[in-house]
Protein backbone atom coordinates (compact mmCIF):
# COMPACT_ATOMS: atom_id res chain seq x y z
CA UNK A 1 0.00 0.00 0.00
CA UNK A 2 1.57 3.40 -1.50
CA UNK A 3 2.08 6.01 1.32
CA UNK A 4 -0.55 8.22 -0.19
CA UNK A 5 -3.37 5.75 0.02
CA UNK A 6 -2.80 5.32 3.55
CA UNK A 7 -2.38 9.43 4.05
CA UNK A 8 -5.87 9.64 2.44
CA UNK A 9 -7.13 7.41 4.30
CA UNK A 10 -6.28 8.76 7.34
CA UNK A 11 -7.46 11.96 6.16
CA UNK A 12 -10.54 10.68 6.01
CA UNK A 13 -11.22 9.08 8.86
CA UNK A 14 -10.01 12.31 10.87
CA UNK A 15 -12.55 14.45 8.84
CA UNK A 16 -15.24 14.27 11.27
CA UNK A 17 -12.16 14.97 14.37
CA UNK A 18 -11.56 18.29 12.31
CA UNK A 19 -14.85 19.45 11.62
CA UNK A 20 -15.44 19.27 15.81
CA UNK A 21 -12.51 21.61 16.27
CA UNK A 22 -13.75 23.62 13.96
CA UNK A 23 -17.07 24.08 15.35
CA UNK A 24 -15.32 24.35 18.64
CA UNK A 25 -13.16 27.22 17.70
CA UNK A 26 -16.58 29.31 16.21
CA UNK A 27 -18.15 28.33 19.76
CA UNK A 28 -15.25 30.04 21.40
CA UNK A 29 -15.02 33.09 19.24
CA UNK A 30 -19.14 33.22 19.31
CA UNK A 31 -19.21 33.23 23.22
CA UNK A 32 -16.22 35.78 23.30
CA UNK A 33 -18.59 38.11 20.89
CA UNK A 34 -21.11 37.48 23.44
CA UNK A 35 -19.56 38.00 26.98
CA UNK A 36 -18.15 41.34 24.86
CA UNK A 37 -21.54 42.77 23.96
CA UNK A 38 -22.76 41.65 27.50
CA UNK A 39 -20.03 43.66 29.48
CA UNK A 40 -21.10 46.53 27.13
CA UNK A 41 -25.11 46.39 27.94
CA UNK A 42 -25.79 44.52 30.85
CA UNK A 43 -29.84 44.98 30.17
CA UNK A 44 -29.18 42.72 27.05
CA UNK A 45 -32.59 40.57 26.15
CA UNK A 46 -32.39 37.06 25.31
CA UNK A 47 -33.61 38.07 21.87
CA UNK A 48 -30.54 39.89 21.43
CA UNK A 49 -28.14 37.09 22.66
CA UNK A 50 -29.86 34.77 20.78
CA UNK A 51 -29.13 37.42 17.62
CA UNK A 52 -25.67 37.79 18.40
CA UNK A 53 -25.05 34.01 18.98
CA UNK A 54 -26.76 33.02 16.31
CA UNK A 55 -29.30 30.63 18.10
CA UNK A 56 -32.72 30.58 18.21
CA UNK A 57 -34.08 32.00 21.82
CA UNK A 58 -35.80 28.66 22.94
CA UNK A 59 -32.05 27.11 22.90
CA UNK A 60 -30.83 30.08 24.95
CA UNK A 61 -33.62 29.57 27.84
CA UNK A 62 -33.81 25.88 27.48
CA UNK A 63 -29.95 26.04 28.07
CA UNK A 64 -30.28 28.86 31.15
CA UNK A 65 -33.07 27.00 32.50
CA UNK A 66 -31.30 23.52 32.87
CA UNK A 67 -28.27 24.58 34.14
CA UNK A 68 -30.60 26.94 36.84
CA UNK A 69 -32.85 23.98 37.59
CA UNK A 70 -29.63 21.34 38.02
CA UNK A 71 -27.70 23.63 40.00
CA UNK A 72 -30.70 24.77 42.41
CA UNK A 73 -29.70 28.31 43.08
CA UNK A 74 -25.90 27.26 43.72
CA UNK A 75 -23.59 29.93 41.45
CA UNK A 76 -22.34 29.02 37.71
CA UNK A 77 -18.43 30.50 36.79
CA UNK A 78 -18.55 31.77 33.47
CA UNK A 79 -15.71 29.68 32.81
CA UNK A 80 -18.06 26.55 33.94
CA UNK A 81 -20.55 28.04 32.03
CA UNK A 82 -18.04 28.39 28.97
CA UNK A 83 -16.84 24.65 28.84
CA UNK A 84 -20.61 23.15 29.46
CA UNK A 85 -21.36 25.34 26.29
CA UNK A 86 -18.83 23.46 24.43
CA UNK A 87 -19.74 20.00 25.43
CA UNK A 88 -23.14 20.71 24.39
CA UNK A 89 -21.49 22.29 21.19
CA UNK A 90 -19.10 19.01 20.82
CA UNK A 91 -21.86 16.06 21.42
CA UNK A 92 -24.18 17.67 18.55
CA UNK A 93 -20.99 18.02 15.77
CA UNK A 94 -20.55 14.16 16.31
CA UNK A 95 -24.12 13.61 16.41
CA UNK A 96 -24.15 15.63 12.98
CA UNK A 97 -21.45 13.01 12.09
CA UNK A 98 -22.66 9.69 12.93
CA UNK A 99 -26.40 10.36 13.07
CA UNK A 100 -29.23 10.77 15.83
CA UNK A 101 -27.86 8.84 18.80
CA UNK A 102 -29.44 6.51 21.46
CA UNK A 103 -29.59 6.65 25.42
CA UNK A 104 -28.74 3.08 27.55
CA UNK A 105 -32.63 3.38 28.42
CA UNK A 106 -34.23 3.91 24.70
CA UNK A 107 -31.60 1.12 23.09
CA UNK A 108 -33.42 -0.79 25.88
CA UNK A 109 -36.70 -0.09 25.40
CA UNK A 110 -35.92 -0.95 21.07
CA UNK A 111 -34.36 -4.52 21.68
CA UNK A 112 -37.73 -5.71 23.59
CA UNK A 113 -37.10 -4.23 27.21
CA UNK A 114 -33.93 -5.97 27.59
CA UNK A 115 -32.22 -5.43 31.01
CA UNK A 116 -29.07 -3.03 31.36
CA UNK A 117 -27.03 -6.50 31.83
CA UNK A 118 -28.04 -7.83 28.32
CA UNK A 119 -26.85 -4.78 27.07
CA UNK A 120 -23.69 -4.63 28.67
CA UNK A 121 -23.63 -8.42 27.62
CA UNK A 122 -23.90 -7.45 23.85
CA UNK A 123 -21.43 -5.25 24.56
CA UNK A 124 -18.65 -7.03 25.66
CA UNK A 125 -19.33 -9.93 22.76
CA UNK A 126 -18.89 -6.93 20.06
CA UNK A 127 -22.50 -7.20 18.89
CA UNK A 128 -23.15 -4.01 19.57
CA UNK A 129 -22.24 -0.53 18.93
CA UNK A 130 -21.85 1.99 21.99
CA UNK A 131 -19.63 5.08 22.10
CA UNK A 132 -18.74 7.38 25.22
CA UNK A 133 -19.78 10.88 25.27
CA UNK A 134 -17.42 13.54 26.66
CA UNK A 135 -20.04 13.19 29.99
CA UNK A 136 -18.98 9.33 29.87
CA UNK A 137 -22.41 8.22 28.91
CA UNK A 138 -22.90 5.57 26.78
CA UNK A 139 -24.38 6.83 23.14
CA UNK A 140 -25.73 3.84 20.62
CA UNK A 141 -25.54 5.30 16.80
CA UNK A 142 -28.92 4.43 15.50
CA UNK A 143 -27.72 3.72 12.21
CA UNK A 144 -26.90 -0.02 13.72
CA UNK A 145 -30.28 -0.75 13.95
CA UNK A 146 -32.50 -2.42 11.33
CA UNK A 147 -35.89 -3.62 12.25
CA UNK A 148 -35.00 -2.88 15.94
CA UNK A 149 -31.98 -5.52 15.37
CA UNK A 150 -28.39 -4.53 15.05
CA UNK A 151 -27.09 -4.88 11.70
CA UNK A 152 -24.62 -7.47 12.47
CA UNK A 153 -22.21 -7.03 9.33
CA UNK A 154 -22.39 -3.81 10.47
CA UNK A 155 -21.42 -4.03 13.72
CA UNK A 156 -18.63 -6.43 12.98
CA UNK A 157 -17.35 -3.84 10.50
CA UNK A 158 -17.39 -1.41 13.49
CA UNK A 159 -14.99 -3.21 15.80
CA UNK A 160 -12.69 -4.49 12.93
CA UNK A 161 -11.94 -0.84 12.57
CA UNK A 162 -12.03 -0.27 16.16
CA UNK A 163 -9.74 -2.75 16.87
CA UNK A 164 -6.64 -0.71 15.20
CA UNK A 165 -5.35 2.68 15.56
CA UNK A 166 -9.18 4.42 15.24
CA UNK A 167 -11.01 5.75 17.86
CA UNK A 168 -14.47 4.38 18.62
CA UNK A 169 -16.09 8.09 17.43
CA UNK A 170 -13.37 7.59 14.08
CA UNK A 171 -14.52 4.20 13.63
CA UNK A 172 -18.07 5.25 13.72
CA UNK A 173 -17.47 8.17 11.32
CA UNK A 174 -16.06 5.70 8.50
CA UNK A 175 -19.28 3.65 8.81
CA UNK A 176 -21.01 6.85 7.96
CA UNK A 177 -18.23 8.07 5.48
CA UNK A 178 -18.81 7.22 1.25
CA UNK A 179 -16.56 4.91 0.51
CA UNK A 180 -15.38 4.25 -3.55
CA UNK A 181 -14.76 0.81 -2.81
CA UNK A 182 -18.70 0.13 -1.74
CA UNK A 183 -19.80 1.98 -5.08
CA UNK A 184 -19.95 5.17 -3.47
CA UNK A 185 -22.06 4.47 -0.62
CA UNK A 186 -20.94 4.20 3.37
CA UNK A 187 -20.61 0.98 5.43
CA UNK A 188 -24.19 1.94 6.82
CA UNK A 189 -25.87 2.11 3.59
CA UNK A 190 -24.21 -0.52 2.02
CA UNK A 191 -25.31 -2.62 4.95
CA UNK A 192 -28.73 -1.43 5.17
CA UNK A 193 -29.73 -2.49 1.73
CA UNK A 194 -28.73 -6.11 2.55
CA UNK A 195 -25.79 -6.05 -0.36
CA UNK A 196 -22.57 -8.20 0.01
CA UNK A 197 -21.27 -8.69 3.46
CA UNK A 198 -18.25 -10.16 2.46
CA UNK A 199 -16.98 -7.30 0.59
CA UNK A 200 -17.72 -4.94 3.94
CA UNK A 201 -15.79 -6.99 5.48
CA UNK A 202 -12.93 -7.06 3.49
CA UNK A 203 -12.92 -3.30 3.07
CA UNK A 204 -13.02 -2.88 7.09
CA UNK A 205 -9.71 -5.41 7.49
CA UNK A 206 -8.09 -3.92 5.05
CA UNK A 207 -8.60 -0.42 6.08
CA UNK A 208 -8.35 -1.09 9.99
CA UNK A 209 -4.60 -2.73 8.27
CA UNK A 210 -3.39 0.12 7.06
CA UNK A 211 -4.17 2.31 10.07
CA UNK A 212 -2.00 0.15 11.90
CA UNK A 213 0.81 0.29 9.27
Amino acid sequence: MSVKDRQELIEALDRAEASLRGVTDDLERTKASVEEIAAQSPGITVRELADSSNLSEEAVVAFAQTVGQLLEGKALSVQSARRAGLLAVAAQAWENEVGPLLSSAQVRELLGDVSRQRVDELLRARRLIGLRDSAGRRRFPAFQFQDGRPLEPLVDAYWTVAGSAASDWTAASWLASADEALDGRSPVQWAREDRDSDRLARLARQDAARLKQ
